[in-house]
């Protein structure tokens, strides 16, 4: 609790300087139609101000501002992945810096690479000119919003170091957090809006996209559902107890690994997508406890290792006909028939994944690297064990103080009943209250006992 506002400061402002960054130009990199490699115009969007068409008496194009402001939440979402994973002892500044560079520039050029009507990757330029003659298939952004947050979160996280105290001679120590009740509503609030990312993502709601749009929530649903119950039996298996963290995460995961495909992929499939999913999440977290990674709400294994999976489960089962409807294309994955497509088009997913884990890694290490280096970057020790709140932002989120007891009133009295309150203490770790009948056990609440 001691780190609440600074983690809300950074959500809020993530938004804030994601518009104001990709407003003025981060959308024109993203799909200006300049070049290839990065759109160079429409810098403030100052190209939207045009009618339609020549018969048309609109003063300006309406639908480009709501696709601007479409694209603009994907970039800010890319942007936030990593605030949980460096968590309690980023440094403010240093958040933003990155915040910044990765809406204005890294994550556009991605988003012009597999998604603008001119980039390399595109499956939405001209026939001859896609990638291995199919395009890359990343329909809401597995790899183009997913890996390249998750990836970024991953290098952040290694570059910090972990947090005091989560590693003590070799073992893992749990660290409390701060309220499962808010993660899991975070979750359903996710999986909620999911529904708008992905079946948004056809950039219609008539004719063929309604129907695409329908297959596209049903898919959503069944990956999200089987990865969930997925990472809860393994954790199950695994911890001995079922977890609710497991679980939501497994949700999340199964939300990441259908992003891409979740409009070219059968029912079926995006069960079994789920399913696999779940195990790359549960798998990839354990391998981040074991190579000693402090990364703190799992945003790596969620985003970065299951966008991966995500966008190779597309090249591998995307089906000929739902192409035709998503993407008006003859491909499909590696195990359909298409005309000698389906290697095709999983060839191109897999060099998409390559290069952007490149072009995300790279930039990430230059940024990071030189944050380290100037000592920008993560906290001095006093103010990680004090908390941020109190350092950075004015005082704690929470009045930490003792709230008065039924039993109070009790103990005032002449006739005391057999129990007795003891007074509360301020949760610090280790703090060791007695009892009267000369027990000792470690606490950080108040105790009362017969």
């Amino acid at each position: 609790m001691k780190n609440t506002k600074n983690i809300l400061i950074k959500n809020m402002l993530d938004a804030c300087i994601g518009a104001i960054s990709f407003w003025l130009i981060g959308y024109a990199f993203a799909f200006g139609t300049d070049n290839r490699f990065i759109g160079a115009d429409g810098f403030a969007v100052k190209t939207l101000d045009h009618p339609a068409d020549d018969t048309s008496d609109k003063l300006y194009q309406g639908k480009e501002y709501a696709f601007f402001l479409f694209q603009w939440a994907f970039a800010a979402t890319a942007a936030t992945i990593v605030s949980g994973a460096v968590a309690e002892r980023c440094r403010v500044m240093a958040y933003f810096v990155y915040s910044f560079m990765l809406t204005v520039f890294v994550y556009p050029v991605v988003v012009h690479w597999g998604w603008s009507s001119t980039g390399w990757a595109s499956a939405f330029v001209d026939a001859e000119d896609r990638l291995f003659g199919v395009g890359v298939i990343d329909f809401a952004g597995s790899t183009v919003v997913h890996m390249v947050g998750g990836l970024t979160a991953l290098i952040g996280a290694i570059f910090l170091g972990p947090r005091t105290g989560k590693y003590v001679g070799g073992k893992v120590q749990t660290m409390v957090f701060q309220s499962s009740t808010f993660q899991t509503l975070g979750t359903l609030i996710l999986w909620f809006g999911w529904y708008g990312f992905n079946c948004g993502s056809t950039l219609g709601l008539g004719g063929v996209f309604s129907d695409v749009a329908g297959k596209v929530a049903v898919t959503t649903t069944l990956a999200a559902a089987s990865a969930g119950v997925t990472a809860t039996l393994i954790g199950f298996m695994a911890e001995g107890h079922i977890d609710i963290s497991r679980t939501n995460n497994g949700i999340l995961g199964g939300l990441v690994s259908i992003t891409a495909g979740c409009s070219v992929v059968d029912p079926e499939l995006a069960f079994v997508i789920g399913i696999l999913g779940g195990m790359i999440y549960y798998g990839s977290s354990q391998l981040l406890v074991y190579l000693r990674i402090d990364d703190v709400v799992d945003a790596s294994p969620v985003h970065f290792f299951c966008g991966m999976w995500g966008t190779l489960a597309a090249g591998l089962f995307a089906e000929p006909t739902n192409v035709k409807m998503a993407y008006g294309t003859g491909s499909c994955g590696l195990f359909y028939k298409c005309n000698g497509n389906g290697g095709k088009q999983f060839g191109a997913n897999c060099v998409f994944i390559l290069a952007v884990t490149a072009w995300v890694g790279v930039f990430a290490v230059i940024i990071f690297g030189v944050l380290s280096l100037l000592k920008l970057l993560r906290v001095s020790g006093e103010t990680e064990k004090m908390g941020l709140d109190l350092k950075e932002h004015g005082g704690a989120a929470y009045e930490m103080t003792r709230r008065k007891s039924v039993w109070d009133s009790f103990s005032k009295d002449k006739k005391k009943p057999r129990y007795e309150s003891h007074r509360s203490v301020e949760p610090t770790e280790g703090v060791v209250i007695e009892n009267p009948n000369g027990d000792t056990a470690p606490t950080t609440t108040a105790v009362i006992t017969a």
